[in-house]
């Protein structure tokens, strides 16, 4: 066993580790597809920005109807839905006519979009006759009998209806369930 110091070496040295870095071609490269990207997102700017401005009348309709449901059912009293075309809004209120939930189409309405008449949709209610005739298919009743100026919901349920939405150039029949409030039919 040998005692005495241990053994320093002195001439030891520290590895220098090499620096790397980018070329001037990998730094323009980036930029050059970083500057075609925020093209492409600033030219459908103006597209995003619209579309986030309207939702599907279908679509809107459907949440409405759904709300309504869900109102009656869970206030336990007569729950009304109604469209209002001045501001393409569909308003579900209650007996007493105050305002339980609106479903606007655009959130923002503006002039431009009142200007031509096909961008407002017009929306009617018609309940569901009851059926009749040698194939039970026909109702007894005519359309005028059958307008709704807004549908009933009483909880949970409504009156059996559809509803007529033309907008542009379609027009859109969709019937409801009338405990469910899905739409179980859309024609085109």
């Amino acid at each position: 066993m040998v005692i005495g110091i241990p053994e320093i070496e002195l001439t030891s040295f520290k590895r220098v580790k090499s620096i790397q870095a980018f070329s001037l071609i990998e730094i323009l490269l980036v930029l050059a597809l970083l500057s075609v990207l925020a093209g492409v997102v600033a030219g459908n700017l103006g597209a995003f920005v619209r579309g986030a401005n309207f939702e599907p009348p279908q679509r809107v309709l459907k949440k409405a109807v759904l709300d309504a449901v869900y109102y009656s059912s869970e206030r336990k009293r007569a729950t009304y839905l109604s469209y209002f075309e001045g501001n393409a809004s569909f308003i579900v209120s209650d007996a007493m006519g105050a305002t339980l939930a609106e479903h606007r189409v655009y959130q923002d309405l503006n002039n431009e979009i009142l200007k031509d008449g096909s961008n407002i949709p017009k929306v009617t209610f018609l309940a569901v006759g009851p059926l009749s005739g040698l194939d039970g298919d026909d109702t007894k009743y005519d359309k005028e009998e059958l307008l709704l100026p807004r549908v009933l919901f009483h909880s949970g349920s409504s009156i059996p209806f559809q509803s007529t939405l033309e907008f542009g150039e379609q027009e859109t029949e969709m019937y409801f369930d009338p405990f469910s409030g899905y739409a179980i039919k859309s024609e085109e």
